[in-house]
């Protein structure tokens, strides 16, 4: 995803926007440590553009939760197409083999079962994006709140007297290992996905070639 550039103006703003977020998912419940946004006012305003990267970190995650919500959505609309159209199939069979072979129904109705399998796989990994996505969250706004309290501990020693930055490093370590958990386990229902991806689009070809192109081809699914 594309960086925002940053601005003094936005970077001002960026206090007001995370605290609508936190007010919004119940607070920021999820993190022990955290730093007034007031001590940054003693930080000059060119080093508080090395906030910037924690800050885009965490309108990226929550632009991921948004997407999450979207591909999940979709992902369940295309499963409920692949089963529907097994009333398709049922009436291409009761038709006899004056519209299809018994062969090339016999191969319509794996592609479809393929198909079902690749879209329930994809509802499982997307359903698992968005219920993750809380926990990635939490590992970005960890790590804007260690790159705050840095901040002030370097320009602001008064203020920022009572803040520990090893509390903060333990904070990010424990939210980046709950983050990695997550992110190994999508990564095992994305495999799971492209595996039934192969696997259908072995059958699309298959299913085009027997039936003279009036099913199949990879790019079926998204035609019916």
């Amino acid at each position: 995803m594309t960086r925002r550039r940053p601005t003094l103006a936005r970077l001002v703003c960026t206090s007001l926007a995370l605290a609508l977020t936190g007010a919004l998912a119940g607070g920021c419940a999820g993190l022990s440590h955290r730093v007034d946004r007031s001590l940054l006012d003693q930080v000059p305003n060119e080093e508080l553009l090395l906030l910037f990267d924690a800050e885009n970190a965490v309108y990226i995650a929550r632009d991921e939760a948004d997407l999450a919500t979207r591909n999940l959505e979709d992902a369940r609309k295309a499963l409920r197409r692949a089963q529907d159209y097994r009333s398709l199939i049922d009436e291409r069979r009761k038709s006899g083999a004056a519209i299809d072979s018994a062969q090339v129904l016999q191969l319509l109705e794996e592609w479809n079962n393929a198909r079902i399998d690749m879209r329930d796989k994809e509802v499982t990994l997307r359903s698992e994006e968005l219920s993750s996505s809380g926990v990635r969250l939490w590992a970005a706004r960890a790590r804007y709140e260690h790159a705050k309290a840095k901040l002030i501990k370097d320009f602001n020693p008064v203020g920022g007297a009572n803040i520990d930055l090893e509390n903060f490093q333990s904070q990010v370590k424990d939210w980046e290992g709950r983050e990695q958990q997550v992110l190994a386990d999508l990564k095992v229902r994305h495999d799971e996905l492209i595996a039934a991806r192969d696997k259908y689009i072995q059958l699309a070809v298959r299913l085009q070639q027997e039936s003279r192109g009036a099913y199949g081809g990879p790019w079926a699914d998204l035609l019916d």
